[in-house]
């Protein structure tokens, strides 16, 4: 947090590495003079899950919070999962995520990329580089200003999956860095270490991939797990239904809508046999 770099990755540079991060929050840190306000993957294969990223800077450069690039020598094959993506700037391209050269394939899911700037795609910008060109895949995120935030170069490819969307995702409190997902249901305050109801529901709330398992998800969970750096946690915003949530558990009543129903099925059928452990 609030790292400087007079050259690239503010909090992490990392090359021909591969790692695993999660919980994790990267807030404040900036790269001067060149790329990756956070983070510069070179090479790298690595993943992050349930992390925030908000307020990093590339002053002058690309990569507001994560650059990714490949050489003649390797790969990067970066997975972000269930993280939160917001506030981030970079002077040139990609006010989130930059991705450059033909090796380089980035995988997003169940994410949120919101009010981050660039001169040149403000959510996303992928470039054909020395190596050529760059490709990334997104789906069931919420993305400010859709494919339209995404700055394309020719030769680059940009998969469109399944499930993305481009609504305000309702943060609790963006300006003081807290992104919870508001929910009449209930949305754990972690000033107050307490759950409370809000006036407006998120969006993002039971709209992440319907084949991710909810994890530690408090009930009622709609039985889909979030989008966004709380999704499949115990900190999870709650599902709700348009009505008081459902005081009790019913047997049978999988995404807490108190009501036994096809939609409980299908949220059992979708899981069937599915072992975590292996």
């Amino acid at each position: 947090m609030d790292n400087v770099a007079t050259g690239s990755g503010g909090a992490i540079n990392s090359y021909l590495g591969s790692s695993s991060v999660s919980n994790c929050v990267f807030s404040g840190n900036q790269a001067e003079h060149v790329d990756g306000g956070a983070i510069i993957l070179v090479d790298d294969n690595s993943s992050f899950q349930n992390c925030v990223f908000c307020r990093n800077t590339s002053i002058e450069q690309r990569g507001g919070a994560i650059y990714c690039s490949s050489s003649n020598i390797g790969n990067n094959f970066t997975k972000i999962s269930n993280c939160t993506i917001s506030s981030n700037r970079a002077g040139k391209e990609g006010g989130g995520i930059y991705a450059v050269n033909s090796g380089t394939m980035v995988m997003v899911n169940n994410t949120i990329l919101w009010s981050n700037s660039a001169s040149k795609g403000a959510q996303i910008a992928l470039k054909n580089g020395t190596f050529g060109p760059a490709s990334l895949t997104i789906s069931y995120g919420d993305v400010q200003g859709g494919e339209a935030a995404v700055y394309l170069e020719p030769g680059c490819m940009l998969n469109w999956g399944q499930g993305n969307i481009n609504i305000d995702p309702c943060f609790a409190d963006a300006n003081n860095s807290d992104y919870h997902l508001k929910s009449q249901a209930g949305r754990w305050d972690a000033n107050e270490g307490r759950w409370t109801k809000d006036e407006v529901t998120s969006p993002c709330i039971d709209a992440g991939d319907p084949s991710s398992p909810i994890g530690y998800e408090p009930f009622p969970n709609g039985g889909i797990i979030n989008m966004g750096a709380y999704g499949g946690t115990a900190e999870a915003s709650k599902s709700y239904f348009g009505e008081p949530p459902c005081e009790i558990i019913v047997a049978g009543d999988i995404n807490g809508d108190c009501k036994v129903d096809f939609e409980d099925f299908a949220l059992m059928a979708l899981h069937w046999l599915r072992d975590e452990n292996k």
